[in-house]
């Protein structure tokens, strides 16, 4: 019936399968047929080398272990796509380096937890922008330091700055501090603007001045905290000599 076919077949003893090798040499239909009833085993000595010129297709229908006890490297010249049904597990003894010419994209259904247990360094060429839905918490333990070669702008409803010894501002020609001791502002010159309202200490007494004060001209500072002390009036009013 196959005059160009060979077939080695065996029948299972008391069962009904059986272990077959065949040859077919037909033209155009070359083919080396194996079949194993239950298991197959392959022991090769020394090296052992595989060759498929065209498509490969292999399925296992329940588990699959490999142990290579040096290198592995593997090669893909096009796309390659994982699809993994449940959990994944990777684990590294050493360094682990991941370069990709072109995007990458990650999207986490729900959570996402990174731990790193020594230093951290990102770094991006261009702009950087985070996006969060609800709140941010940050937890320094040591220093906090931002860096803003151009500007620095911040847009929100209430800021709250709690500060356990000191606060200080430093611009050029002026420094505002704020600590236990008291406010200390200390300018080449304070231009004032707009009506004040100076309350004695204590709060036993508090003096509104409606006035406005001259732009343009420099307070002296020794005369101002001077006057304050005193519960004397800081701005001229209008009309006064």
């Amino acid at each position: 019936k196959h005059r160009t076919r060979m077939t080695i077949k065996s029948k299972t003893h008391k069962g009904q399968g059986f272990n077959e090798l065949r040859f077919e040499d037909e033209l155009g239909q070359e083919e080396v047929f194996i079949h194993a009833q239950r298991d197959q085993n392959n022991v090769v000595k020394h090296d052992e080398t595989t060759q498929v010129g065209n498509d490969r297709s292999e399925r296992v229908g329940r588990d699959e272990q490999i142990a290579i006890a040096r290198n592995r490297s593997e090669d893909v010249g096009n796309d390659e796509h994982l699809v993994v049904g449940n959990d994944r597990h990777d684990q590294i003894g050493q360094d682990d380096t991941l370069e990709i010419g072109r995007h990458r994209i990650v999207i986490t259904g729900q959570d996402r937890t990174e731990q790193v247990g020594n230093h951290r360094y990102d770094k991006t060429t261009a702009n950087h922008s985070v996006e969060v839905g609800g709140h941010l918490q940050q937890q320094v333990a040591g220093h906090v330091e931002l860096l803003a070669g151009q500007a620095i702008r911040q847009e929100t409803q209430v800021i709250e700055l709690n500060v356990s010894q000191s606060l200080t501002i430093n611009a050029p020609g002026a420094t505002l501090r704020l600590d236990g001791s008291g406010i200390t502002l200390d300018a080449i010159a304070i231009h004032v603007k707009g009506p004040v309202t100076q309350t004695a200490a204590g709060g036993s007494r508090q003096l509104a001045i409606d006035a406005t004060p001259e732009p343009g001209e420099a307070i002296c500072v020794s005369c101002l905290l001077k006057a304050i002390a005193e519960g004397r009036n800081v701005v001229r009013m209008e009309g006064e000599g």
